[in-house]
């Protein structure tokens, strides 16, 4: 007997899209929900799935910070400068959550921290 590893992923495309983006597991063997984003290439979402920037009941900063972090995939010339404009939004909400948003007013900071139920 062989023994071999492998990891794939089939996808069935609809159309020429300019950019999807698949969130990866650190750990291998650990399986992800079903999670992507599709752009068009005038750089509107074509389509969401999993996020929970789609969801109801999740809380605001974790919707914000995704519809933030998912227009900055289409920046850049090349993957560098890609993963530089996406980690400038990671930098910033991750010192919003280090500094316990003092750099917010409250009424934002309240706003962020509640469940979004729309």
């Amino acid at each position: 007997y062989e023994t071999k590893s492998e990891c794939s992923i089939f996808f069935e495309v609809d159309g020429p899209y300019r950019c999807m983006v698949l969130p990866a597991s650190t750990e291998e063997g650990k399986f992800l929900k079903k999670r992507y984003a599709v752009f068009n290439f005038d750089g509107s979402l074509a389509e969401l799935k999993g996020f929970e920037l789609k969801r109801r009941g999740e809380l605001e900063l974790i919707k914000t910070f995704q519809e933030e972090v998912f227009e900055r995939f289409l920046d850049g010339n090349d993957l560098t400068e890609c993963y530089d404009a996406v980690a400038a939004i990671a930098n910033y909400w991750l010192d919003v959550l280090d500094t316990r948003g003092e750099t917010l007013d409250d009424e934002e900071l309240v706003g962020l921290i509640s469940e979004n139920r729309n």
